[in-house]
This record gives structure tokens, C-alpha cells and sequence, in this order.
């Protein structure tokens, strides 16, 4: 009878071991020290080859939800619609958002017009809830998105690492409409790169219990086309990603971030 109580306390010391081994990093996840300021690289460049990018600004009239570009201004700073002062980020974005979420982006074009390559930068900042599900934002753009799929890609380094994919329509295109447009993403973080915000979520949470800090991850995401012509879909979507990365770290290289 002794030892079938013996057995039956077990799990429950283990479950109180475990228990009060944890309050102190409950105690520490609870008082998170500010984020790290964001790393130099992950910045970006004003220009990438022969692709400029060129920057989009966005009017604090919530009633104003087109972006602006340089040549669209007027009046540096002012909204050429509302007269309201012009932000980096869009009206619902600052709603949905956290203040300290930071974020950057540009478009990317050739002299010839034809392709873009628009990239978003966004970093989190003390909230882990900074960085949201990316088809949040396109579906709340009007935009109908396919089945997530992911693509193998690689670095400047020659290292192959895979990205998440989203190919895009009109919302009224019909189904058997073949994409031209493609939203690709995935998170950097210390030491890490991985296209699963799972992965994400698990990483930031181990920091925040280990080290009683919210590690900065910065979300990247290129919405891009294809130029006319294109056959492999997939092969120009890795080699955009590709471009990138090269053009981000000859940036640094060069201090022109």
C-alpha cells in the first residue's frame, strides 16, 4: 500500500519541482528589459544594382489610404490630399500595430519601369505582438492570396534557406487566372532566419524566460511581379530574394545603409 502511494506522489513532486523552478522565470519573463537597438544590416539600401528604391509615405487623414511617393509631393512632409502631415507608416497600421513596432520600406524599380520589388522591413519592438500573420494585411488589402507554399533561396553567402510564399489576385480574378504577383516573407532574428512564425514565437518566448528580454525580429517581405515573359516563376522569385540579400550586405559592406 506504501509504494502504490509512494508511486502515486511522484508525478505530483515532479509537477511541484517544476512548478516552483519556474516562478523565477515567470518572474523575469514579466519584467523584460527593453529590446536591442536594431542591427545595421538589416537595413535598406536606397539603391540596389540598377534598381532605385524610392520611398512611400502614407497620410495621417485616415480617410487618405493611397501611398505617396517622392514625385507625388508637393509640400515635403504634407499629405498633397488632406494637407495632414505624411507618415512611413499607414493610418492602419498605426491601429493594428504597437508605437514601438518599427518599420521601412521601399520600392524598388529599374529606369525601364517594367518590375518592381516592394520591400517592408517590420521589427518588433518590447510587444511580441509586433509582428502579426502576414495574410492579415494583404487580405485586408483587397487582395485574394493562393495556398502558402514555401521556396529555397539563397544567401550571399551561398547558404540555401527557405522563404514563405503567397502567390496574389484580384479579387475578382477567377480561379484558373494564372498569379504575376507574389508575396513573399520570412523572420530574422539573432543568429536565426526561418520562414515559420511558430518558429518565431518559440525562439522570442525562450529569450524572454532565458535572458528576461524581447529579442529584436525583424519581418521581411517583398511583393513583387513578374516582368513579361518570365517562364520559371519560381526561379525569378528565388533570384529576387537572392538580389536582396546580395544588395543588403554590399550596403553595409560599403556603409551606404
Amino acid at each position: 500500500m506504501n509504494t502504490l502511494l509512494s508511486k502515486a506522489r511522484r508525478p505530483m513532486t515532479l509537477w511541484f519541482v517544476l512548478l516552483v523552478a519556474s516562478v523565477p522565470l515567470l518572474h523575469r519573463a514579466g519584467h523584460v528589459e527593453p529590446a536591442d537597438p536594431l542591427p545595421a544590416h538589416w537595413r535598406l539600401p536606397d539603391a540596389i544594382g540598377d534598381w532605385h528604391g524610392e520611398r512611400l509615405y502614407y497620410s495621417t487623414d485616415p480617410a487618405v489610404t493611397r501611398a505617396f511617393r517622392t514625385k507625388d509631393i508637393v509640400q515635403p512632409g504634407i499629405c498633397p490630399v488632406s494637407g495632414a502631415p505624411l507618415a512611413t507608416i499607414s493610418a492602419a497600421e498605426r491601429r493594428l500595430l504597437p508605437a514601438d513596432v518599427e518599420i521601412e520600406r521601399r520600392e524598388y524599380r529599374q529606369d525601364d519601369g517594367m518590375a518592381y520589388r516592394h520591400v517592408i522591413m517590420l521589427v518588433n519592438g518590447a510587444s511580441r505582438e509586433g509582428i502579426h500573420r502576414p495574410d492579415w494585411c494583404l487580405t485586408a488589402q483587397g487582395v485574394r492570396i493562393g495556398s502558402l507554399r514555401y521556396l529555397t533561396a539563397t544567401d550571399p553567402q551561398g547558404h540555401r534557406f527557405k522563404v514563405a510564399l503567397y502567390p496574389m489576385f484580384p479579387r475578382q480574378a477567377p480561379d484558373s487566372s494564372r498569379p504575376n504577383q507574389f508575396f513573399i516573407y520570412w523572420f530574422e532574428g539573432p543568429d536565426a532566419q526561418t520562414p515559420y512564425n511558430w518558429s518565431r514565437i518559440l525562439r522570442m518566448g525562450w529569450d524572454r524566460l532565458r535572458q528576461g528580454k524581447v529579442q529584436r525580429w525583424a519581418y521581411f517581405s517583398m511583393q513583387i511581379n513578374l516582368p513579361p515573359g518570365t517562364s520559371d516563376a519560381d526561379a525569378y522569385i528565388a533570384e529576387s530574394v537572392g538580389w536582396f540579400l546580395k544588395g543588403r550586405a554590399t550596403a553595409l559592406a560599403s556603409m551606404d545603409i
